[in-house]
């Protein structure tokens, strides 16, 4: 089989990666990638930027968002490059996330990982199982805070009630775009959702930079708490990230993913610049004043009423396109047990559901912790800093462990490793601080 000429960055990282050869089946093209994976950036935690760079004051805020984004892109290409390489290794077409993991451990020399190696791909699917469904719940309350905000008082007498009313409007739609299967599909979603995302935030963006700008009068910074809570909210707005491997291995071309005007450097440029220019416009615009999400701080009137319903609209097909990693991860191993044990049912049956079950776990979710200014810190800064910033580190090193002694002098290998080891401290250090800081967010929040 023929395989790519490897550049000397590559070599450094165990050879060629991938093959020339195109994928063939249900594939999509670098467009269509750059779109679906900016589509799982660009969701519901955006919008809280705003009020997440009030937490961490503007100019701590502002640098913060750009070391933010380099850590998740740094996460991102070595995970990317260490799965092309062990699918390579392993003959196999792509991996996903926990397969990935599993053969990291498989093909490590340490015995203990090659042990437990099935051990540590339930750990990885249980992280981005937490990570995906909070993300839809997250989503599920967006699409009702925003539809509380257009039509609040049709749908009940109280805010709770209003806001379980929504969740479950909301969930009938969502449930009939999470019955396709197929990355084509998906990645139409993305098109047509990042339609209205992009009308959304256009007339957002037009509103804001009407505001008086009150860049001047506000903090430089604010205090650790606030400061971790904002680190949470941003590791979220981030929330691509077990949305890599799902849509490189969909990629017609492999190599297009990583090149340097690829589906991973365009999607992050891309994300980096629109979210620093929406957390700095729409806090320097309100101040003080601004909610923890955006969209409700503009007007219901006239054209800007319209923003609630395209923003709407964008949430409920990034939905499904969150929920597709869940699908594509768990569905074949859950189907294959399921027919063991009754083989008489229909194959759509199971599939349509498994697909309904955790759907409606996600409302479930949605409407139990109804908190939404909480629950993005929360999930952002445990499994989304996991997925980003530990786990991709350790497999790179355990991946290549062999190749760098062969490839690299000594002094650059432990420079490698060291990096490396330093994101994985900076990993654990966001976690801890985060969950310290969340907690006495939810404690607040309970008191009053």
């Amino acid at each position: 089989m023929a395989v790519a000429a490897a550049s000397p960055i590559e070599i450094n990282d165990g050879a060629a990666l991938v093959t020339r050869e195109q994928r063939q089946g249900d594939v999509i093209s670098p467009t269509r990638a750059v779109l679906t994976l900016s589509k799982s950036m660009f969701n519901a935690g955006c919008f809280s930027l705003p009020y997440a760079w009030k937490l961490g004051g503007l100019w701590m805020s502002f640098g913060l968002t750009f070391l933010i984004s380099g850590f998740n892109w740094y996460g991102n290409h070595i995970l990317v490059k260490s799965s092309q390489h062990l699918a390579k290794k392993t003959e196999r077409a792509a991996l996903d996330y926990g397969h990935f993991a599993k053969k990291v451990c498989d093909f490590s020399d340490i015995p203990f990982l090659q042990r437990h190696s099935k051990k540590v791909m339930s750990v990885v699917n249980v992280t981005i199982l937490f990570y995906q469904l909070g993300m839809c719940s997250v989503a599920i309350l967006f699409i009702s805070d925003n539809m509380v905000n257009l039509i609040g008082d049709k749908l009940g007498t109280t805010q709770h009630g209003q806001m379980i009313a929504a969740a479950t409007i909301a969930t009938f739609f969502i449930l009939f775009t999470n019955m396709f299967t197929e990355m084509k599909v998906i990645s139409a979603f993305a098109v047509v959702s990042s339609i209205f995302f992009l009308i959304g935030t256009g007339v957002i963006m037009q509103y804001t930079v009407q505001q008086p700008n009150q860049w001047q009068s506000l903090p430089a910074y604010t205090n650790f708490t606030d400061t971790i809570v904002f680190i949470g909210m941003s590791m979220y707005a981030f929330e691509g990230q077990t949305m890599i491997l799902p849509v490189e291995n969909k990629l017609a071309t492999p190599e297009d993913f990583l090149s340097t005007f690829g589906v991973l450097p365009t999607t992050m440029s891309l994300c980096t610049v629109f979210m620093v220019a929406l957390g700095f416009y729409g806090y320097t615009a309100f101040g003080d004043k601004i909610a923890p999400t955006i969209t409700t701080n503009v007007p219901k009137l006239g054209l800007y009423s319209g923003v609630n319903l395209c923003l709407m609209l964008q949430s409920m097909l990034g939905h499904s396109i969150a929920m597709y990693v869940v699908f594509d991860m768990f569905f074949n191993g859950f189907q294959r047990k399921f027919l063991m044990r009754f083989p008489n049912v229909s194959k759509s049956v199971i599939d349509k559901g498994f697909r309904i079950f955790w759907v409606m776990l996600t409302y479930l979710m949605a409407v139990l912790i109804p908190k939404l200014e909480i629950m993005i810190p929360l999930v952002g800064v445990t499994s989304g800093t996991l997925c980003a910033l530990v786990y991709p580190p350790l497999f790179q090193i355990i991946t290549f462990w062999e190749d760098w002694k062969v490839e690299m002098s000594p002094r650059y290998r432990y420079f490698r490793i060291g990096v490396n080891l330093t994101v994985v401290a900076i990993g654990f250090f966001a976690i801890g601080a985060g969950l310290y800081a969340n907690l006495l967010q939810i404690h607040k929040s309970l008191l009053q």
